[in-house]
């Protein structure tokens, strides 16, 4: 196998100050998040259980190539059933930057009724993320024993 190798530049600041000046970075922006690395490691679990699916069919083995199939639909579907999830978890994150932002801009101007209708929208999206992590949870634990029902039947 090669190695994996990636390299990312985000822009996070806007010229948007009015004098084209650096705007202040916002949170969350510039990492490799969770939806990056579940869908890696997802990947290359699928990658490596469709190798299995082809030794399989090589060596004529029906039982070894139901065990790489399955392995395949599993991660797959593991894909698939979380993608929408890390899509909530995404939005909610930035929901949350954008009102902690804009709570902080509002303050900076003196108009403390913004700056709390702001916090609101902050900790409404902070929940939101909070029962999407939870979400997410439940699909990882439900896939993990799946994957051990499969390993420990053996076929």
């Amino acid at each position: 196998e090669a190695p994996f190798l990636e390299f990312i530049q985000r822009v996070c600041s806007d010229c948007n100050d009015g004098d084209c000046g650096p705007q202040t970075l916002k949170a969350g922006c510039g990492g490799f998040g969770i939806r990056n690395f579940l869908t890696l490691f997802l990947s290359i679990e699928v990658g490596k259980a469709l190798v299995d699916v082809s030794n399989a069919k090589s060596v004529g083995d029906p039982v070894m190539l139901d065990l790489a199939q399955r392995k395949v639909e599993l991660f797959t579907d593991q894909l698939n059933e979380s993608n929408p999830i890390l899509t909530e978890i995404a939005d909610a994150m930035s929901a949350e930057g954008d009102a902690l932002s804009q709570a902080q801009q509002a303050e900076i101007k003196g108009d403390r009724a913004a700056a709390v209708e702001f916090g609101k929208r902050m900790e409404e999206a902070r929940v939101s993320k909070e029962l999407s992590n939870v979400k997410l949870m439940s699909c990882s634990a439900k896939y993990n024993e799946l994957m051990k029902s499969l390993r420990l039947s053996g076929n």
